[in-house]
């Protein structure tokens, strides 16, 4: 059915930038939603009836698959295609929950493509995948807005793709092999940008930042919290003080386990206020099968340079809330607050020369330095 001048179109919660030229109702049967998507053109938005679909669907370009405000639509896949769902680049996808067990639930190719009021749940490698493979560099950019991902091996992906996330949740995503159980991941030259985000409940880490081929992310009023392994991760990250890859702005690390804000080999990073709080032992591999007890905070390992942390609270961390091996130019913990509780250390800083900024700065004796786990974490890949 399309409706036309003097029918009552149907409520839809769609992005701003988004109009329908169009509006083509389909359902509730599996065949004639494919169908629908399938003859549907650009500018077109297809409403899905309340139902569960199982299909996998390929939503074409600069077209939009949503529902109808107050209904409950689920994409189930069809237990045979990879992906549940696909966007092509410049597809939207708004009101629906993706509840599949496909290797990926919304696989965003190249973008840009938008999602507003989008749940996805049980994918098993990512829940929402964003991937350009070639000529990425400033390309467009692919808007999460109030999307959960949950459940999943991962919750967002974005690998080589510029995406960015306002509001939402990724959470509980549930490690089954090597590389998942992380909530969200910067890879292969990614853009990432996050806006009022939680990413908690993890059982791997909660944000993972890789940097090769340039990849970079600025976080504002982000919360990181109660993930089962490391907070933030970032390895490999190529920036510098003045063009940092990694910005926090106000952000909230807390509740994590080995350490809230993490990094190895990494420069270019920049964290104004917020807080980092609250990092509890775990045990870790320090090598090849010796554990250690780890705790901290910050922790820069294996020539991080260039890290500048302003106005930020690090408080209530279980082992220290600094901890600095072998740490390279360029380190600055200025103003702020740094807080340790009884049987907590400071700010530790072990093999390292050059000069670091920050208060009441501890260096361990020869053969006392603090035993630490830093290292190249795999990236996951659908």
């Amino acid at each position: 059915m399309v409706f036309v001048a003097g029918c009552k179109p149907p409520v839809l919660h769609l992005p701003d930038a988004v109009t329908c030229r169009e509006t083509v109702t389909a359902g509730p049967d599996a065949a004639g939603l494919k169908s629908a998507l399938a003859r549907a053109k650009p500018g077109t938005c297809v409403v899905a009836a309340a139902g569960t679909y199982g299909a996998a669907l390929t939503v074409p370009a600069d077209v939009t698959l949503a529902a109808e405000a107050g209904t409950r639509v689920v994409i189930a896949g069809d237990g045979v295609a990879t992906d549940a769902v696909v966007l092509s680049p410049g597809a939207n996808l708004s009101g629906i929950r993706v509840a599949s067990a496909a290797e990926v639930g919304v696989w965003i190719d190249r973008g840009p493509c938008q999602l507003v009021d989008v749940a996805v749940e049980g994918a098993r490698t990512g829940a929402v995948v964003a991937w350009c493979e070639e000529d990425c560099v400033n390309g467009p950019v692919s808007e999460l807005h109030d999307v959960e991902l949950t459940l999943s091996g991962a919750g967002l992906l974005a690998h080589g793709a510029s995406v960015k996330m306002v509001g939402g949740r990724v959470a509980e995503n549930r490690g089954t092999n090597l590389g998942t159980g992380y909530g969200v991941v910067a890879s292969h030259g990614a853009t990432l940008q996050m806006d009022g985000t939680v990413v908690e409940a993890n059982t791997e880490l909660g944000v993972l930042i890789d940097g090769d081929l340039g990849t970079q992310a600025a976080f504002q009023n982000v919360v990181v919290r109660n993930n089962l392994g490391r907070g933030i991760w970032v390895q490999a990250l190529a920036g510098t003080a003045q063009a940092p890859k990694l910005e926090l702005q106000d952000c909230t690390v807390e509740g994590n386990s080995l350490v809230g804000l993490g990094a190895r080999a990494s420069r270019g990073i920049h964290v104004v206020g917020g807080r980092i709080a609250s990092t509890v032992m775990g045990k870790t591999s320090a090598a090849p099968g010796v554990l250690v007890d780890v705790g901290d905070g910050v922790g820069l390992f294996e020539g991080c340079g260039d890290v500048q942390v302003e106005d930020a609270v690090l408080e209530s961390n279980q082992r220290s809330q600094v901890l600095i091996d072998l740490g390279a130019t360029g380190l600055a913990f200025e103003r702020g607050a740094i807080t340790a509780q009884s049987g907590q250390l400071g700010v530790i800083v072990q093999h390292t020369a050059a000069a670091v900024q920050a208060p009441a700065i501890v260096v361990p004796a020869p053969g006392s330095e603090l035993p630490f786990s830093a290292p190249r974490l795999a990236v996951p890949s659908p």
